[in-house]
């Protein structure tokens, strides 16, 4: 029977296969390779040996040709086997299709069975490798208590607190006490299986190891992830060929992918002091090395060439890939005594804080909706708000009074700004100027330069026309997309650490005053002026502050203080300082940046913060927050429009759609004016912004407000115009553009308030009530296309299948007039058809011999004659092969005549000889015999040409008489008889025609100038020939101007045959 299994097995499965739901059979399908259809099979599998429960599927039925694909591939492991395998050993899955009590064909797929502690490498398992990383190992409890010792008797805190103390340095303490704690067991190192990585090992737990004392790369690896792992830390597995070693997360990080492929991507991390690696094999060595002697060398081991992948533990814990099940715990030797101690804990390097947030648990209404905050509200020291580095993109600026410069900016004065002179020109010294004058001389530059409506720049004058160009591209680009302004002066700036001891400072802007940047053209300078925004206080700092200080400044979250000129920078920073005077490690600073700066998601924060009790009282928040209590109310009582039958429910004067839709979108506008809430998803280019534009004019047009919010301005820019386009754009009032202004909102409702009725009710009325007739007489087409027939079919469906099926071949049935068939006729016809395709392909056999046949129409006299022409054929054949046998026989040439092809030959060769009878064509055989041809071709044509010629002479001449006229002296006698007096002339001339005629042998008076044109061409074309004459001899057919070209061209002709 020729059906197919076609199954993709897992090549190894083991133990922690079972325990994380891999799948036995990956991929499963039939494939009827018959001409019949197959019908109630039977799929069943098993195993040899017995390591899985026994499973079948029934299967309907299987067309011709068909694949059918088997989705559900649930098939039970036998985890009690699984554990207890100690050894691997070779397996088959065994499928067998049937068909009642016969089995139809069976297929073997073999596989690998793993020990219960064997990984199986990374060619068939790599993600399960952090499977045996286990933490609840009993053992992992003793490494870390060593690990505690280490750290209490380095005066630390010997609590094994994870992330909590949210410092990189303690997370490195934390892994260093536990590569002392490790140490301190004295492990032996032992060799792993060739290509181990590749091909997988058995792995010792924890237990075993401290047992044994004894470990492989990938042992001590997956022990020291345990630990790791159990102390609350991200732990990751590095493999490299032939080698594998540990690290771990400085901070509660995780790679974006289980699997990490990329050594760069290792590397950069490393960089950015995000993480750790650490050459674990190194640990039992003795006297063990210390810690970052380990770190260095797993760092030289992160070679692209080397490298093969990380595994991420945390991000596997993520998965759901959980630690193997310990069966029982292996007694360790002395567990009650504690392990000798490694000696010290070695410090920390310096290392950054913490920019990452610890996420709580945000299960529950409440921990959802602090998450979303969470998500809006970023106060790490990535946030440019709570620190801007030195390296940010910006522009420091040089203003010893920045008061004063604010207070220039609110009066609308223009800033130029320009880059510090070179002060040290002609000699000047600094420090000298300072020394006399007792204040510096950029400062007194830069006062001079602010009296000028000048600020100075910290960047030289090439890299600041740069960087201001650049802010001023990003502030255009960041109010195009996001619809607000970007673009700050920070006044101001607030040094903080995140705790007294920390090393590291950041710096936070204070004030940040809205301003744009102008450039009349390319050679002028860049000048800075004030926006018609307000100015405001770093809020972020303030909720920072909050947050993680307990410190409130009062009177900076609203409306700043101002001071008849502008705000009050001094009265802010007074208040700023007065806050934080007593906090180590905070400072505020007169500094000035100009630079870009986004408040849209604390403002997002701030008003989710404040309108949470209110926001809750939305359903649709609610099913979001809760969706098990969210009630019945969310989805609403009403069924979602069906497309199908939206022509029986919404008439056209329902439905205020002005943009094209299809019925899906059209079911869309329909439900958004119907309480409905639902995602309307779809890839780019299908028309979304379209349909939101429809939705937007049905609900005007049922006199309801729209709301339009989009994360991209380009997004409510496309769904303005096309409403514009409509006449719709006077009701949309804009609040994302440049248009956001107090003024402009006020401008766009006076200019609705005055917009016209353009189209009266009648109008629109008798237009619907068109389209209403237009669309019952498309839906009475429709239904006609898709009624079922007793035959159960459909229009639609039968000519699908006769452009689908037809060929030149398809006969063309006549049916009487008013023929109709039922289902059990149909299905009658379509078995005689199955039948006749049966005979056809039994009767395929004698195409072959009446394939020539062109005849499609039979008759009794059409047989008869055919009958008649056969008879004659069989005494003809005879008498041609009689004579050839005679042929053959003279003429000794060896062809065969019992096929077609060879009769041809033989007719061929027949004409041959007979056309060539009579001729000499020894020429044909000469060395020269292409030469000869080529010449007799030649000269057949001059022959032709010569001919022709000499039909246009004026008299008849005698033959070849070219060669005995002096043409060019006739020519030049004629030529001067023209010059004489005419009376002369014409007795010259006519003295020169006799001339001709007696020496061409011709009677009466020629066409002079005419034939000694002609005598000039024939004589040339005769010179041509007498050339080519020696070449003509012996050529049939060839004398001369008396040949006969057609025989000189036919002997050539069969000479080159």
């Amino acid at each position: 029977m020729n059906i197919k299994i076609e199954a993709l097995i897992a090549r190894k499965i083991g133990f922690a296969s079972h325990q994380n739901a891999v799948p036995l059979v990956r991929e499963l399908s039939l494939w009827n390779q018959e001409e019949t259809t197959l019908e109630n099979l039977v799929l069943t599998l098993s195993t040899d040996p017995d390591f899985v429960e026994s499973r079948s599927w029934n299967i309907d039925r299987i067309h011709p040709g068909d694949r059918l694909s088997v989705s559900d591939r649930d098939i039970k492991l036998n985890a009690g086997y699984l554990s207890g395998l100690t050894e691997s050993l070779n397996a088959d899955v065994v499928m067998r299709v049937s068909q009642g009590e016969t089995v139809l064909v069976e297929q073997r797929f073999p596989t690998e069975l793993l020990a219960r502690t064997e990984w199986g490498g990374l060619s068939a398992m790599p993600e399960l490798l952090a499977a045996f990383c286990m933490p609840n190992d009993p053992a992992v409890d003793r490494v870390l208590k060593a690990a505690s010792q280490v750290l209490r008797r380095a005066g630390k805190k010997d609590g094994i607190d994870g992330y909590e103390s949210k410092s990189r340095t303690r997370t490195w303490e934390l892994a260093s006490a536990i590569w002392s704690g490790v140490c301190s067991f004295q492990l032996s190192y032992a060799l792993p299986p060739a290509s181990f990585e590749q091909q997988g090992q058995k792995i010792r737990p924890p237990s075993v190891v401290l047992e044994n004392g004894v470990a492989t790369c990938l042992d001590t690896a997956l022990l020291f992830a345990a630990a790791l792992e159990q102390a609350g830390l991200n732990a990751l597995l590095v493999m490299t060929k032939g080698h594998a070693f540990a690290g771990v997360w400085l901070q509660p990080q995780e790679f974006s992918q289980l699997l990490t492929d990329e050594a760069s991507a290792v590397r950069k991390r490393l960089d950015l002091k995000e993480m750790l690696v650490f050459e674990t094999t190194l640990a039992t060595q003795a006297p063990a090395p210390s810690f970052s002697r380990a770190v260095a060398a797993a760092e030289r081991e992160l070679d692209d060439e080397q490298f093969i992948m990380a595994v991420d533990v945390h991000r596997a814990r993520m998965q759901k890939i959980r630690p193997m099940a310990l069966v029982s715990a292996v007694p360790v030797d002395g567990a009650d005594d504690a392990p000798p101690v490694f000696e010290g804990l070695e410090e920390a390097p310096s290392l950054p804080g913490f920019d990452v947030e610890i996420n709580e648990d945000a299960s529950g209404p409440a921990g959802k909706l602090t998450l979303w905050q969470r998500k809006l509200l970023d106060l790490t020291t990535r946030n440019r708000l709570l620190h801007l580095p030195d390296s940010a993109k910006g522009v420091r600026l040089l203003c010893p009074d920045p008061a004063a410069l604010e207070d220039l900016l609110s009066s609308g004065q223009r800033i130029r700004v320009v880059a510090v002179p070179d002060l040290k020109s002609g000699g000047r010294d600094e420090a000298l100027y300072e020394q006399q004058n007792n204040e510096s001389l950029v400062d007194e530059v830069a006062r001079q330069a602010l009296a000028r409506g000048e600020v100075l720049a910290s960047l030289e004058k090439v890299k600041l026309e740069a960087t201001l160009i650049d802010l001023f591209r990003k502030a255009r680009s960041d109010l195009e997309e996001g619809g607000a302004n970007t673009l700050f002066l920070a006044i101001g700036f607030l040094k903080w650490k995140k705790s007294a001891d920390d090393p590291k400072t950041y710096s936070a802007p204070l004030i940040l005053l809205p301003v744009k940047l102008e450039r009349k053209s390319a050679l002028s300078g860049v000048t800075l002026s004030l926006l018609d925004e307000e100015p405001r206080f770093n809020l972020t700092l303030l909720e920072l502050l909050r947050h993680d200080f307990e410190l409130i400044i009062p009177g900076l979250d609203g409306e700043l203080p101002s001071d008849g000129s502008g705000i009050d920078v001094a009265g802010i920073w007074n208040s700023v300082r007065r806050a934080v005077r007593d906090i180590p490690g905070f400072e505020v600073s007169t500094e000035l940046v100009l630079g870009t700066f986004s408040f849209a998601k604390y403002l997002m924060w701030k008003d989710l913060n404040a309108n949470a009790a209110q926001l809750l009282q939305s359903p649709l928040v609610k099913h979001l927050l809760d969706p098990d209590t969210a009630g019945e109310g969310f989805s609403g009582s009403a069924e979602f429009p069906r497309p199908e039958r939206l022509d029986a429910t919404v008439t056209p004067a329902q439905l205020f759609a002005p943009l094209p839709a299809d019925s899906s979108q059209v079911a869309a506008v329909v439900a958004s004016a119907n309480t409905h809430s639902f995602v309307m998803d779809g890839p780019p280019g299908t028309g979304k912004s379209q349909t939101i534009a429809n939705m937007i004019a049905h609900n005007l047009a049922l006199g309801r407000r729209v709301l339009f919010v989009a994360e991209k301005r380009a997004a409510l820019d496309v769904v303005f115009r096309r409403l514009a386009e409509k006449g719709l754009g006077e009701f949309c009032l804009e609040l994302h553009s440049s248009k956001a202004s107090k003024v402009e909102v006020l401008k766009q409702l006076d200019r609705a308030w005055d917009v016209s009725e353009a189209l009266s009710a009648e109008e629109w009325e008798r237009e619907a009530a068109r389209l209403q007739t237009l669309r019952s007489r498309l839906n009475q087409l429709v239904d006609v296309l898709h009624r079922r027939w007793d035959n159960g079919l459909t229009l639609h469906q039968s000519i699908g299948r006769v452009v689908r099926d037809h060929s030149p071949q398809t006969p063309r049935l006549a049916w009487e007039t008013g023929t109709e068939h039922d289902g059990a006729e149909y299905a009658g016809l379509l078995d005689l058809a199955r039948r006749l395709g049966l005979n056809g392909s039994a009767a395929r056999d004698l195409s072959g011999k009446f394939g020539a046949l062109a005849q499609t129409q039979w008759s009794n006299a059409w047989q008869a004659q055919i009958a008649g022409a056969a008879r004659e054929v069989p005494p003809a054949l005879d008498e041609l092969n009689a004579a050839s046998e005679r042929l053959l026989a003279l003429t000794h040439v060896p062809l065969p005549v019992a096929e077609v092809a060879q009769v041809q030959q033989l007719h061929d060769l027949v004409a041959l000889i007979l056309e060539s009878h009579g001729l000499n064509l020894s020429f044909a055989f000469a060395p020269d015999a292409a030469a000869r041809i080529e010449a007799a071709r030649r000269s057949c044509q001059l022959l032709e040409s010569y001919r022709e010629l000499e039909e246009t002479l004026s008299l008849d001449y005698a033959d070849e008489a070219c060669r005995r006229v002096p043409v060019a002296q006739l020519r030049s006698e004629w030529h001067e008889a023209e010059g004489k007096f005419w009376f002369l002339g014409t007795l010259a001339q006519k003295k020169v025609a006799k001339k001709l005629a007696s020496l061409g042998g011709a009677a009466g008076l020629p066409d002079t100038v005419g034939d000694l044109a002609i005598f000039e061409r024939l004589h040339a074309q005769l010179l041509e020939m007498d050339a080519l004459a020696s070449d003509m001899q012996s050529i049939p057919g060839w004398q001369g101007l008396k040949s006969d070209p057609v025989r000189t061209l036919q002997a050539v002709t069969l000479a080159e045959g």
